[in-house]
């Protein structure tokens, strides 16, 4: 991509610092994070998470048609109990605006899978068809059954389950680019 430094100046001019190129290829895709979203995680059935994407197969294809992709690591101590915080929508906001800015840069592919759930609205109506910000709302890479924990490996970083609460927390996001 002959335009990395044009994108990556983008991305520092909204204050992230903490993002790597990743091949799209690299990004590991698994049937047992769509089954942890299934059983396990209080945000199945909302507007932008499982069974309201793609099935991993699905997924799998988005991901072969992508050649170039940005991962982002995000740390902030939170409490996981009134998770999404004010940190995470102004990330999100953030994480969009990168989106918006990339499409204008002639990106017409540029798709964000955010570093959470989709948060914009205080009542989610649990499907796509009835979601109040379509505009806005984005899957998190695991509601695209990426198994972040060895996608992060194929950057050099490395990720640990949380069991403190309050904590330091690692908040993953992916922009796919091309």
């Amino acid at each position: 991509m002959k335009y990395k430094t044009e994108i990556e100046n983008i991305i520092r001019s909204k204050g992230l610092h903490n993002f790597q190129w990743i091949d799209p290829k690299e990004i590991v895709v698994s049937q047992w994070v769509r089954v942890k979203c299934l059983f396990g995680c209080n945000d199945y059935g909302l507007g932008a998470c499982p069974p309201n994407t793609p099935s991993v197969a699905e997924c799998i294809q988005f991901f072969q048609e992508y050649s170039h992709a940005l991962i982002f690591r995000f740390e902030v101590d939170a409490d996981k109990n009134k998770y999404p915080s004010e940190w995470s929508k102004k990330t999100t906001q953030t994480l969009l605006e990168i989106e918006k800015e990339l499409f204008k840069c002639d990106y017409p592919r540029v798709f964000l899978l955010n570093q959470t759930c989709c948060c914009s609205c205080k009542e989610c109506p649990g499907n796509r068809f009835e979601c109040k910000d379509k505009k806005n709302s984005r899957p998190s890479p695991e509601g695209f059954a990426v198994d972040v924990y060895e996608t992060v490996k194929k950057v050099g970083w490395t990720l640990h389950v949380v069991i403190d609460n309050p904590a330091l927390i690692t908040r993953i996001a992916l922009i796919m680019i091309d």
